[in-house]
């Protein structure tokens, strides 16, 4: 199965958390493309560090609750705490999309619902899929030109 998984980290040594997340998911299934690094200002609860964010399209034979619960059992183990909404994060790790699958339960949403609202995410998407469709019906590159004109995220590493 191929997944579209996001990567975030505002607490620490941002790019070293990511590459850690990266290699967990290397050990368990093939990195087939990653975007680079990019940070951002906080989504959500704004009142915290910027994040640093990437896209990994990842296959793994892990069907999507399995791969839910495996990303947040690495997590944890990893050191994030859940103690705050959209509050700081060690780590996160979001299944954004999965090809040809769509998930509607209140643990697991993909097409994640708010993959064509963050920047964040659509940029590195853009990196690795421009032409990728998402649930509006668009490619990621026309979402990101029409919705996300004016934001600017910066370029922290492209080999990571």
């Amino acid at each position: 199965m191929i997944y579209y998984i996001s990567l975030g980290s505002n607490i620490g040594n941002r790019l070293q958390n990511l590459k850690q997340a990266k290699q967990w998911l290397a050990e368990h299934g093939t990195i087939q493309k990653q975007s680079s690094v990019f940070e951002s200002a906080a989504w959500g609860n704004t009142r915290q560090a910027p994040f640093y964010n990437a896209v990994i399209r990842f296959q793994t034979e892990w069907r999507p609750f399995r791969l839910l619960r495996k990303l947040k059992a690495f997590e944890t183990q990893a050191g994030r705490l859940r103690s705050e909404h959209w509050g700081p994060r060690l780590i996160d790790l979001d299944i954004l999309l999965g090809e040809g699958m769509r998930v509607s339960a209140s643990i697991l949403n993909i097409p994640h619902r708010y993959v064509e609202q963050r920047v964040f995410v659509l940029l590195p998407l853009s990196e690795i899929e421009p032409e990728l469709i998402l649930p509006s019906g668009q490619n990621v590159k026309s979402v990101l030109k029409r919705d996300f004109l004016n934001k600017h995220l910066t370029k922290i590493a492209e080999n990571w």
